[in-house]
């Protein structure tokens, strides 16, 4: 529950939140494939899948994490954010990208579990 002193945030602030809400985008892709195909430009429904999604990376904060895990989503997060914004127009997001973006995303979720102690065993089914 949100209380009065705290801030707003259009797509989040936090961690483990925000890395979650990005999760959440991941099966819209099949949507998005389906919709781009058919206006013949399949390739451009992983730019736009980025586009949405990569909007809960701009208020990821992993500054109090342990050094490692805070590289890792700094990386992370610039990685997914570059794809969302590239700097030459001909720079499109790939399905590579995509599939890269979703596996760091639920494996920093991991490292975070891992550092609270908290056991993890890695789906086989994902």
């Amino acid at each position: 529950m949100e209380s009065e002193t705290e801030s707003k945030s259009e797509f989040g602030q936090g961690l483990c939140y925000n890395l979650g809400l990005f999760l959440a985008h991941a099966d819209r892709i099949h949507r998005d494939l389906e919709v781009y195909e058919k206006i013949g430009n399949k390739e451009r429904a992983y730019e736009m899948w980025f586009y949405g999604a990569a909007d809960h990376l701009f208020d990821l904060r992993h500054e109090d994490a342990p050094d490692e895990l805070k590289e890792r989503c700094k990386i992370f997060q610039g990685k997914v954010l570059s794809v969302r914004m590239p700097i030459q127009n001909e720079a499109t997001a790939t399905k590579e990208d995509y599939e890269w973006a979703i596996q760091e995303a639920k494996d920093l979720l991991r490292e975070i579990d891992r550092f609270h102690k908290v056991q993890t065993i890695k789906g086989t089914w994902e």
